[in-house]
C-alpha cells in the first residue's frame, strides 16, 4: 500500500523549495527508494526520487528543469 510523505530534507531541483510530496510503497520520512514518485508543491514540478545507496534526492523531469519559472 502506498503512502504520501513530505520529508523536509528534500529540495526541488527546479525552484529549491523543500515542499516535496513523495509517494512510496516502502519509504518513510528518513528513507526513500529509487523510483518513488515525487512532486514539488510550490512549482508543481514532477519527477522521481533517485538514490545512490546512501543519499536520496528529488530529480525533476528534464523538460521541467529546463523551463524558466515566472
Amino acid at each position: 500500500m502506498s503512502k504520501t510523505l513530505r520529508p523536509r530534507w528534500l529540495t526541488c531541483t527546479v525552484c529549491d523549495s523543500s515542499q516535496i510530496e513523495v509517494t512510496t510503497e516502502l519509504g518513510n520520512d528518513e528513507w526513500l527508494y529509487d523510483g518513488d514518485i515525487a512532486k514539488c508543491l510550490d512549482c508543481c514540478a514532477t519527477g522521481f526520487i533517485e538514490t545512490d545507496g546512501v543519499d536520496a534526492w528529488f530529480e525533476a523531469d528534464e523538460e521541467q528543469k529546463n523551463a524558466q519559472l515566472h
